[in-house]
């Protein structure tokens, strides 16, 4: 969603400016990826990396991004990082949730705030993407 990407870029560019050099690693995910993913640890080897279906995650709908830092040109995620509050805070100053302050922290996870996928999974069912990106932004 063009909206989200203008966010995530604007998170990446303060990021840049307090120090920290970070890429996206996930974005929009189809639902077989999704469900590739959540058989990782299930019944594909790997360790487990999400509790979510295909379809019941905000990646499947454009809605949410995964960040990495770079370190010597690397994907990194190391913990503890202050990088993590910072994606956090800047995603709050963007108006995007932050993982990093969930219960069940997702540090490297921001997404679209105040939508639920039950409610996403039935707008694409309508009309795809473009119908679910239409309703996320009246």
């Amino acid at each position: 969603m063009p909206e989200f990407a203008d966010k995530i870029r604007l998170i990446v560019d303060r990021l840049a400016q307090r120090g920290f050099v970070v890429e996206i690693t996930q974005g929009l995910r189809s639902f077989v990826e999704q469900d590739a993913l959540y058989a990782q640890g299930r019944t594909r080897k790997g360790p487990k990396v999400t509790s979510a279906k295909g379809g019941q995650s905000l990646h499947n709908y454009g809605l949410a991004a995964d960040f990495a830092l770079m370190i010597g040109g690397k994907y990194v995620w190391p913990d503890p990082h202050p990088v993590w509050n910072a994606i956090g805070e800047e995603a709050r100053r963007v108006g995007l949730e932050a993982g990093a302050f969930w219960k069940r922290p997702d540090k490297p996870h921001v997404e679209w705030p105040n939508v639920g996928w039950r409610e996403l999974f039935s707008w694409h069912k309508q009309g795809g993407l473009e119908n679910v990106w239409r309703r996320v932004v009246r």
